[in-house]
């Protein structure tokens, strides 16, 4: 295993927009009892050697073996503690990616994770693991939305586990509901492979493509968004737009996020107004429910407007929410979309990691 080698394929995946967004997914490469893997915070477009972080192997293990409370806070506290000690580098202020637990559990070599909207089409949709084992054979790992952190790491030992005592070799492909994949390989050329057969797959299945989207700053409802709010506005649109846009029924697919990503980038949901009229009122609405202003407003009958205090916050915030567009268009041809439940968006918002994760994006 090469660092550099790492280095190569987390960027040459995290410069690609339809695979990486912003800050997400992760890489990570073994060697003997070391594992590199990328902190949280930094983009795989962007990454060095020295932004991953090395894990003893050895240490990491010992979080399976031990019991921890069943209060979500300091549950997650503690393994957080425990995942941070299992640095080499007990002076290494980097903090390991939140799937460093994942990552860990399969055998081979190379491991990468990604959230492809054509993915998420499949993991977030109601026949999503019905489909996956139809399209990619029982010999695939489809794992159920649950809490991220210990309690999806926990479930996927077991999973794994059991996937080598019935067949007698590694897992190599774990999909996440309402999240994405991961693929393991012992080369990088092997998660290549892989990642496009089931892109090529998916996308032989799709019935509908999203449409392309129109993106403007000259719409006069950015001007009073602005005005507002201060900072930077773009108004979004497409025809699924227009067809999500024409009641607040239709747009119940986008309203609610899909993955945890929408979440820490676009907030855990965006404000919906039935006209323009409405935005200051709902604004306000909105701050008090949530204590903090809308990244995405959704007006009936005119479109998608994202909002942020510079351009390239606003970038991210469009990207990220045309992205759930994407997947909500998707998510047709698998058996409709399948939105994070309230609960489990709930406990992202509070949760620790992901309020780290958005503070260094």
């Amino acid at each position: 295993m090469n660092i550099d080698e790492l280095v190569k394929f987390s960027n040459f995946y995290g410069g690609n927009t339809d695979l990486v967004l912003a800050g997400g997914g992760n890489t990570s490469a073994k060697n003997g009892n070391v594992m590199y893997i990328k902190s949280s915070g930094t983009r795989l477009a962007t990454i060095k050697a020295e932004q991953f972080a090395e894990i003893d192997l050895s240490k990491l293990s010992q979080i399976f073996e031990k019991e921890y409370p069943q209060d979500d806070r300091e549950r997650e506290a503690l393994v957080l503690a425990d995942l941070m000690a299992s640095k080499r580098d007990e002076n290494d202020n980097k903090r390991p990616s939140v799937e460093t637990m994942l990552h860990a559990l399969f055998k081979q070599t190379y491991v990468l994770h990604l959230h492809p909207a054509v993915v998420n089409g499949l993991t977030c949709s109601s026949g999503g693991e019905k489909l996956a084992k139809t399209l990619f054979g029982e010999k695939i790992i489809w794992v159920d939305a649950c809490k991220p952190g210990y309690i999806l790491s926990k479930i996927c030992y077991e999973k794994i586990s059991d996937y080598e005592k019935q067949y007698s070799e590694s897992a190599d492909i774990l999909f996440l509901q309402n999240h994405g994949v991961f693929i393991a390989d012992n080369t990088v050329e092997g998660l290549g492979i892989k990642l496009n057969s089931i892109i090529d797959t998916l996308e032989k299945h799709l019935v509908k493509k999203p449409d392309v989207f129109n993106e403007t700053n000259e719409d006069e409802f950015c001007k009073d968004i602005i005005s507002l709010f201060g900072g930077c506005c773009v108004a979004v649109k497409s025809g699924d737009i227009d067809r999500f846009c024409e009641n607040y029924q239709s747009a119940l697919s986008i309203i609610n996020p899909f993955t945890p990503d929408h979440i820490v980038y676009c907030n855990a949901y965006p404000l919906w107004i039935e006209n323009a009229g409405q935005l200051e009122e709902k604004t306000e609405e909105y701050k008090s429910r949530f204590n903090k202003l809308p990244k995405v407003i959704i007006c009936k009958n005119k479109g998608i407007y994202c909002v942020a205090p510079d351009e390239n916050k606003l970038e991210t915030v469009k990207a990220v929410f045309e992205d759930a567009v994407k997947i909500a268009v998707y998510s047709q041809s698998f058996g409709g979309a399948l939105n994070m439940s309230e609960n489990l968006t709930d406990f992202i918002v509070n949760w620790e990691v992901e309020s780290y994760r958005s503070k260094q994006s």
